[in-house]
């Protein structure tokens, strides 16, 4: 695929994506010339873009449940059942060779879904100024609050990302004319950071405080704000942001509600995507979240279709002494002590089959993409790293606390590792892991995985994934691939 088919990908995205799978959110049909004209001279449909923004950002993680398997498979957290024979390679159990993907090239390999997201996000952002304030119900109060929507999901888009291929190209605008686009280079974390940290930045000033969870708020801002610093090490900026979410109302869920976390818009929750069922909508699925589970939460599925807990998580992250009430909610017991099936997304819907004589169902649980026991342990990361031990092992110990598990005193020179364990137990399943470790520069001081990950592997950046240089611009001689790849 040339640049140009990438950039054609992407100005189509909004027809495509946007019409098909958000029906409920956009009326108009792009039938004729004059399209473009209509749609984007209307205030009342800007909201409806940044809808289908959220959307595709959704369907765009939940591809072939790419989001977990960048997250939580390639860090080691889990195993798959035979079922999964194509996924097997890319976990611990497989060396983690991400270069061999059978069937799974499209999401894994290529990041074009993503940039179709970015493309919705700045015709977003460049369509939307040119409106009289007027045409908002707000007025220019709800105007810049939606072009910063747009660009918070853009932020986001980008540094995920950046997280899971390394070096993105960064591109700045919507492209109109597909023939004369140039050869576009990935640019460098820095140039990638700086530009999602000025979207954010705006967010700031133009985002409510309250509001569904669901969308971006100012909170969610500076939580994100907190990632991408410690993303670059620059752990005062990221210890100040984290401190701000500490500081934004919300809370923790107790333990004895700790899974309604998952059950969608809980106190807890700082910015999630809406996956619950509705008979209305679309943003429920089957084929997501019943990864990790087997009968009888889904009557009939097997354990061969199904991610259990890989046994080093069983032995030597939830010890026996480091589970708790905590683990008693997210895991469930299966035929014997090796198999546990974890339970944040149980939630079975069962609903009237569209087919007489079929069956249907939906997990309904939401996508928490960040919350505030992320956070907690974030400050902690930062503080530690800005020579505030003591605030860090305070952190700690109050989620800690909540899991019902014994608090530390001190963990002396091992307290950052504990840390990244801490975060293990609490973010498992929810797409962290392996950016924890990239983050955190843990690979070689976790037996698990420095055994896989040899010092050349880490110097050529071999944690992120490979690039499909037959399908993406082959003939654009300014992309490259991921240095590891390469040799592999």
């Amino acid at each position: 695929m040339k640049i140009k088919s990438l950039i054609t990908y992407i100005c189509c995205a909004f027809i495509i994506v946007n019409f098909s799978a958000c029906k409920k959110y956009i009326d108009l049909e792009p039938e004729n010339s004059t399209y473009d004209e209509v749609f984007w001279t209307d205030a009342n449909n800007i909201p409806k873009a940044n809808a289908g923004a959220y959307s595709m950002l959704r369907d765009a993680l939940r591809a072939d449940r790419s989001f977990f398997i960048f997250g939580d498979l390639a860090g080691g957290n889990f195993v798959t059942g035979g079922d999964y024979w194509n996924y097997k390679d890319l976990s611990k159990g497989g060396n983690f060779k991400f270069g061999y993907a059978p069937y799974l090239e499209g999401s894994l390999w290529n990041w074009t879904r993503f940039y179709a997201i970015v493309n919705q996000c700045n015709l977003i952002i460049e369509k939307t100024p040119a409106l009289p304030a007027d045409d908002f119900p707000n007025g220019e109060t709800e105007k810049n609050q939606l072009i910063a929507e747009a660009r918070f999901i853009r932020a986001y888009t980008n540094f995920y990302m950046q997280r899971v291929w390394g070096d993105i190209l960064l591109i700045k605008e919507s492209y109109k004319d597909p023939q004369n686009i140039p050869p576009i280079a990935r640019s460098p974390l820095e140039e990638t950071m700086a530009f999602c940290i000025d979207d954010l930045l705006f967010g700031i000033d133009n985002l409510p405080t309250t509001g569904s969870k669901a969308k971006a708020s100012k909170g969610a801002v500076q939580a994100l704000l907190a990632h991408v610093y410690a993303w670059k090490h620059d752990y005062v900026n990221a210890e100040k942001y984290a401190n701000d979410v500490l500081s934004a109302g919300y809370s923790l869920e107790s333990t004895a509600d700790y899974r309604k976390i998952w059950a969608g818009n809980s106190k807890e929750s700082i910015w999630e995507l809406s996956m619950l069922y509705n008979t209305s909508g679309e943003e429920h699925s089957q084929g997501f979240f019943n990864a990790f589970l087997a009968d009888p939460a889904v009557p009939g599925k097997s354990v061969a279709s199904a991610w259990t807990f890989d046994q080093d998580v069983l032995e030597d992250v939830f010890t026996t002494s480091e589970r708790g009430a905590r683990f008693d909610s997210i895991a469930t017991r299966g035929a014997n002590d090796q198999t546990y099936f974890l339970r944040k997304y149980d939630n079975f819907v069962e609903y009237p089959p569209k087919v007489p004589g079929g069956s249907y169902y939906a997990i309904s649980n939401n996508l928490v993409l960040l919350r505030l026991a992320d956070l907690r342990l974030l400050h902690a990361e930062a503080a530690l790293k800005n020579g505030k031990p003591q605030v860090a092992l305070a952190d700690l110990n109050i989620i800690r606390k909540r899991a019902g598990i014994s608090e530390l005193t001190s963990a002396g020179s091992d307290l950052m590792i504990e840390i990244f364990k801490e975060r293990r137990r609490e973010l498992i399943g929810e797409g962290s892991t392996q950016f924890d470790l990239i983050r955190m520069e843990m690979f070689n001081k976790i037996a698990e995985f420095s055994a896989i990950y040899s010092a050349d592997r880490l110097a050529n950046q071999g944690y992120f994934w490979p690039l499909n240089m037959r399908a993406l611009l082959p003939q654009n001689e300014l992309l490259t691939q991921n240095p590891w790849w390469i040799k592999q």
